[in-house]
């Protein structure tokens, strides 16, 4: 009877070593496969060793190596293999060879896995049970023996079991039976709370520093919202260094306490940027930020953006409301020009809003807004408009990697509007929803499902400027056509843009090697006046390259219309969602 207690290794190796400028040596191993064989290669030496090695060692570890494999192969319940080892040398390199008969392999004869304590009836815990692939009659596996055991004390940790233990944990083995006794017993104990914060930091003040706290002291510990703190710490930009850390237990209340250290980080930054997109070309950045103003959390910024396209120069003071880091205030004022193909705008714009992140991934945003915008749409609209625009936002962002999700969704639901009878010099009200879904295949093929849909219940359509109107093609419109290109056009053939607004895509990409991809996809849609929609639909293909500054996209897109014969190449910088 063999008690065995070791974490046993399985690591997929290789049994070829190839030296530079000399022949491959190598280590043949027949008559296993798959997890067994990898791990027979893991407990070998000889495979490490280069042609040139000296024919001593050669021998010495050929010599090992039967006893080695043997120890591999109890791993997986074989306990009595037969090996025939063979080395052999020639005048470039030697050669092993090990031909294995595995034999019977040895039987879970009892298992007896329980779980006794309050982690009885919490759902990782008897998820972790359930994925157990120990069984009785089934081959001895150590593997998953130690995982489990493994697993069950990772949870412990995690979720605050601190006096759990392993009453019982044997394998007892019994070679001449081909037969093995398996027992697991873990008793929890009691779920710790989590306990006092000890927060140390002269940042913030307390509440706020506090109000980046996601848990409260007597609810279930759970480590994984330590993670979440030192996230959204992170993410405030308030912070240069941070240390979130559970404290011991203290068994006499059950708790375990939390120890939060901030030190402060640059009070104020400065970012320069240059960028290219087919839409608006060669783009400047320029920005400067105060990201600690106060120690009330107030932050002031200006940043500016210059290209042929759109460029503007945008003041920003943030403060955060009531102590929260979930809802902010925002006092906003701007300048904006804009040159397309359909029109030209100069916009002044100053207001105000407030932003606040819900607990259900939604962020709401509340604004109010005065433009005053001179515009000139085609070669007859030229006018001036004043807007006291009022409106409300959700956005919802989902996504498993931030530059490059294989899973993820990005969805917007903007309503604004203004009323001739409060400053303003029209009435209107729109709606305008947005959204992007990513999906991966097993194999890791994306799907992107783009859509963006716009409507506009307006007084007067010709007295609504162009930031109001809604265009399409794009970058990130119909591809194959300029940006802003495509909407309503005037007697003259001149896009005037419209009240209404639907386009869509769908994108499938392939990945080649490494870093790079290629996408295929086809866009459709248009900006329109009510139901008399003219879609405009594209194909095309392009390549995707994983910048380290993100991914960099290069599409050439043809339109599908009598009138547009020629492909048009569309450049893009930036994450997908």
């Amino acid at each position: 009877m063999t008690d065995f207690g070791p974490t046993w290794q399985v690591v997929v190796g290789t049994a070829a070593l190839a030296v530079a400028g000399a022949a491959a040596a190598d280590v043949e191993i027949l008559g296993v496969d798959g997890p067994a064989a990898a791990n027979v290669l893991a407990y070998l030496d000889l495979d490490e060793e280069p042609c040139d090695a000296e024919r001593w060692r050669i021998e010495q570890q050929h010599a090992r190596a039967p006893a080695r494999i043997r120890d591999s192969l109890q791993a997986y319940g074989y306990y009595a293999p037969t090996i025939d080892p063979t080395l052999t040398f020639s005048d470039d390199c030697w050669h092993a060879r090990y031909t294995i008969a595995a034999g019977d392999p040895v039987l879970v004869r009892t298992l007896d896995v329980s779980l006794t304590g309050e982690a009885e009836n919490d759902a990782p815990f008897t998820a972790a049970l359930a994925s157990n692939s120990l069984a009785v009659g089934a081959p001895l596996d150590h593997g998953a023996y130690e995982q489990l055991k493994r697993r069950l004390t990772d949870l412990a940790r995690e979720r605050g079991y601190a006096d759990a233990r392993f009453t019982a944990n044997s394998i007892d083995v019994y070679p001449d039976e081909h037969t093995a006794d398996v027992v697991l017993r873990f008793d929890s104990g009691a779920r710790y709370s989590f306990g006092r914060t000890e927060l140390t930091q002269d940042v913030l003040t307390e509440d706020l520093a506090e109000s980046y706290f996601t848990f409260t002291e007597g609810e279930p510990y759970d480590a994984r919202q330590l993670v979440d703190v030192y996230a959204t710490l992170a993410d405030s930009g308030y912070f240069s260094t941070i240390d979130v850390r559970p404290l011991p237990a203290e068994p006499a209340t059950r708790t375990i306490p939390i120890a939060v250290t901030l030190t402060s980080g640059p009070r104020t930054t400065t970012s320069y940027g240059v960028g290219y997109s087919t839409d608006t070309r060669l783009r400047l950045r320029f920005g400067r930020n105060n990201r600690r103003f106060n120690d009330r959390g107030h932050q002031f910024g200006i940043n500016a953006q210059l290209s042929p396209v759109v460029s503007e120069v945008r003041a920003n003071y943030r403060m955060p409301l009531f102590n929260s880091r979930a809802e902010w205030l925002n006092f906003d004022v701007g300048l904006e020009r804009e040159d397309t193909e359909s029109a030209e705008s100069e916009i002044f714009e100053i207001g105000a809003r407030r932003v606040r992140e819900r607990t259900s991934e939604w962020t709401r945003t509340q604004m109010l807004a005065l433009r005053i915008e001179d515009f000139e749409i085609g070669d007859a609209e030229e006018d001036r408009a004043r807007l006291l625009m009022p409106g409300v936002s959700w956005t919802r962002i989902r996504a498993d990697n931030e530059i490059r999700p294989a899973r993820g969704s990005k969805l917007t639901l903007e309503v604004r509007g203004a009323a001739d009878a409060i400053v303003s010099d029209t009435t209107f009200a729109q709606a305008i929803a947005r959204g992007k879904w990513i999906w991966s295949t097993p194999r890791g093929q994306r799907i992107l499902v783009r859509g963006d849909v716009g409507a506009t219940a307006e007084h007067e359509f010709d007295e609504l400027p162009a930031s109001v109107r809604f265009f399409a093609g794009g970058d990130n419109s119909v591809r194959g056509y300029s940006f802003e290109e495509l909407g309503p056009v005037d007697a003259e053939g001149k896009v005037i843009g419209g009240s209404s607004l639907a386009t869509g895509s769908f994108e499938f990409e392939q990945p080649l090697r490494a870093r790079w991809s290629l996408a295929f996809f086809v866009d459709s849609g248009n900006a329109f006046e009510r139901s008399q929609m003219d879609a405009k639909t594209s194909v095309g293909m392009g390549g995707r390259w994983q910048s380290p500054l993100g991914p960099i996209r290069i599409d050439l897109a043809l339109p599908l219309e009598d009138d547009h014969d020629e492909w048009r190449v569309h450049i893009t910088l930036g994450p997908d969602l």
